[in-house]
């Protein structure tokens, strides 16, 4: 009778167990995630810094020149601004404004998972005490009540698995959503750049932010904005797929949708012509970005893959289990 109880107890507390490692597995996906997004905002921080820096040079610069006088401070940055030489004074205004905005989403999602784990702080401390608890029970259980607790040690590890795999899942359908909705920014920002005829110098001294919009800028404005959405989405996108210790999907550098983007409005000015260059800009981020969609569809159905197997794994645990209780009783029953 003491054996049988202190094997229930036993069980009990591999139970507890497995729910706080459970937890412990959940508190490195979010430490995982944490890291890179810190990572992330070092780097677009120094990317700012850097554009800073261009800025204050090309003021500085014109600040200082012998036509400032005649001709004004803004329009000697706007024509400034058009010259091939100066691209990368462009590249900086035009997105300077998304990597701000990048960088209060990753603030807040620092924040968000910073509360988390302030909540979930003690479960590690609560795992410790329960596991020489469990190590006292253990040593005083008989040998056919370890077996049979040596199967539900093996199957609650693949119950662990199973979720983990499952966290997984989640993160992937979260990317799959977020690519989707930067999927449809480029579709917005192609929609609205077909409609465009024509990039002239106060347009592209509106995208930086030299000269206030009007109506007529309103298509390439939206044909931008939606880029920058995009960006936005594809950063989102990476932080998602972070997370996942079991997954590689490499997604590349975010920042090439709008520096392509301002190389190719600057060769579209030059030309005189529609935007066709950033037309092929945009339709190439959008072509690329189709093909992760598959990729993720497919590592989804690796795991899903993957989640069957162990589950199967778990069921024959578990009928394995039952059949050594069956066989207890059966011994018992005859005594």
């Amino acid at each position: 009778m003491e054996g049988r109880l202190l094997e229930r107890r036993l069980e009990d507390l591999d139970y507890r167990i497995a729910r706080y490692r459970r937890e412990g597995m959940q508190e490195e996906r979010l430490q995982r995630r944490r890291a890179a997004l810190l990572a992330s905002h070092a780097a677009t921080h120094d990317q700012l810094e850097e554009m800073n820096g261009v800025l204050h040079g090309e003021e500085s610069k014109l600040d200082r020149g012998v036509h400032l006088f005649h001709r004004g401070l803004e329009r000697l940055m706007v024509e400034d601004i058009v010259a091939v030489e100066n691209l990368g004074v462009f590249k900086a205004a035009i997105q300077y404004d998304v990597l701000l905005q990048r960088l209060e989403d990753v603030e807040k999602e620092v924040l968000e998972i910073n509360a988390v784990m302030e909540r979930r702080r003690d479960h590690r401390e609560q795992q410790e005490m329960l596991q020489e608890w469990r190590a006292d029970m253990y040593g005083r259980t008989d040998r056919d009540g370890r077996e049979r607790n040596a199967l539900l040690h093996d199957r609650l590890n693949v119950w662990l698995q199973v979720v983990d795999r499952e966290d997984d899942l989640d993160d992937l359908d979260e990317a799959g959503s977020t690519l989707e909705d930067g999927l449809m920014a480029l579709e917005a920002s192609i929609a609205a750049g077909t409609r465009v005829r024509g990039v002239q110098k106060r347009d592209l001294a509106v995208l930086a932010n030299l000269q206030p919009p009007r109506s007529k800028q309103f298509l390439l404005l939206e044909m931008v904005s939606k880029a920058k959405v995009a960006f936005r989405h594809v950063n989102m996108l990476i932080d998602h797929l972070q997370g996942i210790e079991h997954l590689t999907v490499h997604v590349r550098e975010p920042r090439r949708i709008m520096d392509g983007l301002a190389e190719a409005l600057l060769l579209d000015f030059y030309e005189g012509d529609r935007p066709w260059h950033s037309m092929r800009d945009v339709h190439d981020h959008h072509k690329y970005l189709t093909q992760i969609r598959r990729v993720l569809r497919q590592r989804r159905a690796d795991v899903e893959k993957e989640i069957e197997g162990l589950r199967e794994m778990e069921d024959e645990l578990l009928l394995l289990a039952v059949d050594r209780r069956l066989k207890q009783r059966s011994t018992l029953n005859r005594w």
